[in-house]
């Protein structure tokens, strides 16, 4: 069979689960992934027939996007400001949102001007740590995550991009104290209430780590709570704090945080959205 009449294959069977626009834009990655053809080179070969092996990874490939697998997880690679990384199920798909959470912590680091202790909690797939140490190459990263296997996703990740970073497997729930001492505290935690998985897409609720997402409905700030609990031995003088959170959140967190010595200031996202929160203790 050739290309062009395997595309139209899968764009029929995935009709139904995608709008175009999107069908259109992960077609070219998922056929790069499969034959090695860049876009221009899938043009230049679309009407050549495709090897037996390429049209069975095309049909087990097309079977698992219209069970709703993301796209990422299928080629094994995502994108977060300008870098590829690996990821697979046990690790969060990185998101735009998180890279403008990096963004302001690096413009932070570059006001203050000297090298920087930092560390990421809930690092999942290493790409805010890897992405400061890139931005930030005299500050020292650490990454601490509570699971394994996302830990070795992380190293693979700075492995592959020469990202030197300290990993730490540890359950900040169960914390009395951190690892180290740090100038920033980076952290996108679990932050969704799990009343809210029922509406949530089957994309995301069924191959995204629960993990990683979601906290109970009667204590969503858990987290945020017990990270500046511990900023509060661990954070050297004029530390920062930065979140990612939920949209909804920011009010309950900027209170929060002034109740427990903070002042805290709330940034929104390019949708609009409240969506992070840096926060300093108070003198």
């Amino acid at each position: 069979m050739r290309l062009a009449e395997i595309k139209q294959n899968i764009k029929k069977q995935l009709a139904n689960s995608y709008e175009p626009v999107e069908l259109n834009s992960l077609l070219p990655l998922f056929i790069e992934h499969i034959t090695g053809w860049n876009q221009v080179q899938q043009v230049i070969h679309q009407n050549e027939e495709m090897v037996p092996e390429w049209e069975k990874s095309f049909q087990e490939g097309s079977l698992q996007l219209a069970q709703g697998k993301p796209i990422q997880y299928i080629i094994g690679k995502s994108w977060f400001l300008g870098n590829d990384y690996f990821v697979n199920e046990s690790v969060l798909i990185p998101r735009p949102e998180t890279e403008e959470l990096v963004e302001w912590v690096s413009e932070y680091a570059q006001i203050i001007n000297k090298p920087l202790q930092i560390a990421d909690i809930g690092t999942g797939s290493g790409c805010i740590a890897i992405a400061l140490s890139l931005l930030l190459p005299d500050a020292t990263v650490t990454g601490i995550d509570i699971s394994e296997d996302a830990l070795q996703v992380a190293q693979k990740n700075a492995t592959a991009l020469a990202a030197n970073i300290e990993w730490v497997q540890q359950d900040i729930l169960m914390s009395a104290s951190l690892p180290g001492n740090y100038d920033i505290m980076v952290s996108n935690p679990p932050y969704i209430p799990i009343r809210e998985k029922a509406t949530m897409q089957d994309q995301v609720t069924l191959h995204e780590p629960d993990i990683a997402l979601f906290v109970t409905n009667e204590d969503p700030l858990i987290f945020y709570k017990m990270i500046a609990r511990l900023g509060k031995q661990a954070l050297n003088k004029n530390g920062q704090l930065f979140f990612e959170i939920h949209y909804d959140q920011g009010p309950a967190l900027l209170k929060l945080l002034d109740e427990m010595n903070y002042h805290a200031e709330l940034r929104q996202d390019m949708f609009g959205k409240d969506r992070m929160i840096r926060a300093s203790l108070k003198k």
